[in-house]
């Protein structure tokens, strides 16, 4: 079946279709048949702006049909974030490849005997460190797939990505803070405290806002639907058992440190099933209705 890219999106649509799958476009107002090339000529003509990848930007339009995202319920989210995961698992796994190798080098040759008392704290920190540089890349890579439907490079994911470095990791270190008082005073205060932040990183990242405001967005996103969302997250730490804890027995038990550094990379890959879920739920959450306001109306 011939195929036509949109001129507004670039996304890939069967001829005869009415409306863009990226983005609704009115398809019977663009040429026929047109190429990506096409597409982007035509896109740079009608609006003044190159569409290519180095300016390309996740979630210019919020209210854009997504595939497989509609409003939040536990089933479609862990459906759409496994189909997502697994689908992408080979670009989630260079890009975590790129970050975490040195760090888990780094841990595998200096803490693997953790004698002194700062070790696990360092272990703890490269993780953090390790997470905020792979959120954003993998954040954008998504969003571009979901959008357009084309697979970016590692090199673009993370060029965009290192721009939210900063913002994102403010907003992430006071919600880890609030999280940790939460556990320290009791634990269910802890569990609902990290469930008012589930969404803070795709907020960060994905809209223009302060540290107080993402926070405040992501209570506001997340009210009267936190313990679907623990469910959720429940259901898929099972599943994601089953492969983590084969790698930490490796890790643990292994007298090969290239093997243990291995496994170490392999359950990093996996744990980032964690940060896609987190996108799946904030984007279900932004098209579920709400009384009195819609969640759609971002701040940029």
């Amino acid at each position: 079946m011939l195929n036509t890219y949109c001129v507004r999106c670039s996304a890939v649509n069967h001829i005869g279709e009415q409306n863009c799958v990226g983005c609704g476009a009115n398809l019977t107002m663009q040429p026929d048949f047109a190429t990506h090339d096409d597409a982007r000529d035509w896109h740079r003509q009608a609006d003044g702006w190159q569409h290519d990848s180095r300016e390309w930007q996740p979630f210019n339009d919020p209210r854009r049909p997504l595939p497989g995202i509609g409003q939040f319920s536990v089933g479609d989210v862990l459906s759409t974030t496994l189909k997502l995961f697994i689908k992408n698992l080979w670009l989630i796994t260079k890009i975590v490849f790129l970050v975490v190798t040195p760090f888990e080098v780094f841990k595998a040759l200096s803490l693997s005997n953790p004698t002194e008392q700062w070790q696990p704290a360092a272990a703890v920190l490269l993780n953090w460190l390790c997470g905020l540089l792979i959120a954003p890349a993998l954040v954008y890579a998504l969003m571009k797939i979901l959008e357009t439907g084309v697979k970016p490079g590692v090199n673009e994911s993370f060029r965009w990505g290192l721009t939210k470095i900063w913002p994102l990791g403010l907003c992430a270190a006071i919600a880890a803070v609030l999280q940790g008082l939460g556990y320290i005073f009791c634990i269910i205060p802890g569990i609902i405290v990290s469930l008012t932040f589930a969404v803070v990183y795709p907020v960060a990242i994905l809209e223009k806002r302060s540290a107080a405001d993402v926070l405040r967005r992501s209570s506001e996103l997340t009210r009267g639907f936190r313990w679907e969302i623990f469910g959720a997250e429940i259901l898929l730490g099972l599943l994601g058992l089953v492969v983590i804890i084969p790698a930490s027995l490796i890790i643990v038990n292994a007298n090969s440190t290239p093997l243990a550094i291995v496994a170490s990379i392999f359950k990093d890959v996996m744990q980032q099933a964690i940060t896609v879920l987190s996108l799946v739920i904030y984007l279900s959450l932004l098209r579920t209705a709400r009384q009195g306001h819609s969640t759609l109306q971002l701040t940029n």
